[in-house]
């Protein structure tokens, strides 16, 4: 059995050789080790010039004698290796300018196997055998490339580079899959590329996927989870094709017709929550049509609100926005009446709807969110809610 010194740069770094792990260098971004990787990820391409190990490792820096500083940290490699259990060797065969890896110690590098297998699927032309092959290459992207060295130039190209190639071959392997009606394994890959790129929308194929074996409580969990998670660290609402999803699940799980009793207690508010009615943003839109109609029929007046804080020319981070906007939600809460309905819509604004309001009583409204957003301020005072409102009739005709 051959002894090869296995490679893992996809989510992290790791040497494993003989079934041990090897430790090069407690620094993981020390020059060394990138001096490794660099080598390590061009065994299969014939190696790396001098000049572009120094651009890489020595480009931003102010070190007068690159050159010599290259050949002082490959100095230091091969003692490394060495003392960290490795056969003898000069590990860096130097020829021509170029350097590469001593092939005498046989390597295997995942994100070498990754590129050289989404290569082989890109020239394949048969569609059965080129999702087999994409398949492969989705099970050896187990991570990022890299996700510590990302502060290096040379790594983050990289990381780019073999992000991208992963979305085309999980984007060619969903679409096979949904047309083939291969749920399980369509799941199984939007899944996978969800866990490692959560702000992607591969939760979309995901639900996609529950959806086409009829797990529709388990697609909406996931449609929950995910634009909490949007809107908690980006402040973004739900895509236009998380709401489309939304609505279709919404449709399919509604429940076998019960008994009266039973529908009342289901449809009552499982607890008593003084002031406005707060709702997500999807059904806050479905709020919104509900009264466009009933405008129309019955000349009801209703009012949207739209408040927005605003940080007087002062720059502040996630969490001071997330304070901010919670303070403003339990504003709206308070000063808002029982019958009205608010949702937010970003992490700096809210949408209220007032029902039988007129346009004069909707600054009193403004007022008393500006009160109880006061009352409730107790870090910087710069900051503010600006008010724009509208009428329901004036919006829906828009």
């Amino acid at each position: 059995m051959k002894n090869i010194l296995k490679v893992r740069m996809l989510g992290g770094f790791t040497l494993e050789y003989k079934g041990k792990e090897l430790v090069l260098d407690r620094n993981n971004v020390s020059k060394t080790t990138q001096l490794f990787q660099l080598l390590l990820l061009h065994t299969q391409d014939g190696g790396i010039s001098k000049a572009a190990l120094i651009d890489a490792l020595y480009g931003r820096s102010d070190v007068e004698n690159k050159n010599g500083s290259l050949n002082n940290t490959i100095f230091r490699l091969r003692k490394q290796l060495t003392a960290a259990g490795l056969p003898e060797s000069s590990y860096i065969n130097i020829n021509g300018g170029m350097c590469t890896w001593d092939p005498d110690i046989e390597t295997s590098v995942d994100v070498c196997d990754f590129k050289q297998t989404i290569e082989s699927a890109r020239h394949e032309k048969s569609q059965k055998t080129k999702m087999e092959i994409y398949a492969k290459a989705w099970k050896l992207y187990t991570g990022e490339f890299l996700p510590d060295m990302m502060g290096e130039d040379w790594a983050a190209v990289e990381n780019i580079a073999c992000r991208d190639m992963y979305f085309d071959c999980v984007e060619e392997l969903c679409h096979y899959l949904k047309t083939e009606e291969k749920f399980e394994e369509l799941y199984r890959v939007a899944h996978s590329a969800a866990e490692i790129y959560p702000f992607y929308d591969w939760q979309i194929w995901e639900i996609d996927s529950l959806i086409g074996m009829s797990r529709y409580k388990d697609g909406l969990d996931v449609y929950k989870r995910t634009t909490k998670l949007m809107f908690d660290e980006l402040g973004l609402s739900p895509s236009a094709g998380m709401l489309e999803r939304f609505k279709l699940m919404g449709e399919r799980t509604s429940q076998a017709a019960g008994a009266i009793e039973d529908i009342k207690y289901r449809l009552r508010e499982k607890e008593s929550i003084e002031g406005a009615y707060y709702c997500t943003y999807p059904s806050f839109v479905d709020v919104y049509h509900v009264f466009g109609r009933m405008m129309e029929r019955t000349g009801m007046s209703v009012f949207l609100m739209l408040c927005t804080l605003d940080f007087i020319n002062i720059e502040t981070d996630d969490e001071n926005q997330k304070y901010y906007s919670e303070l403003l939600r339990e504003s709206i809460q308070k000063a808002v009446r029982k019958g009205d309905f608010y949702t937010r819509y970003n992490i700096q604004q809210y949408l209220v709807m007032l029902i039988g309001i007129t346009q004069e009583n909707c600054t009193l409204v403004s007022k008393r969110i500006n009160k109880e957003f006061n009352k409730r301020l107790t870090r910087r005072k710069n900051v503010s809610i600006d008010y724009y409102v509208a009428s329901l009739g004036e919006v829906c005709n828009d």
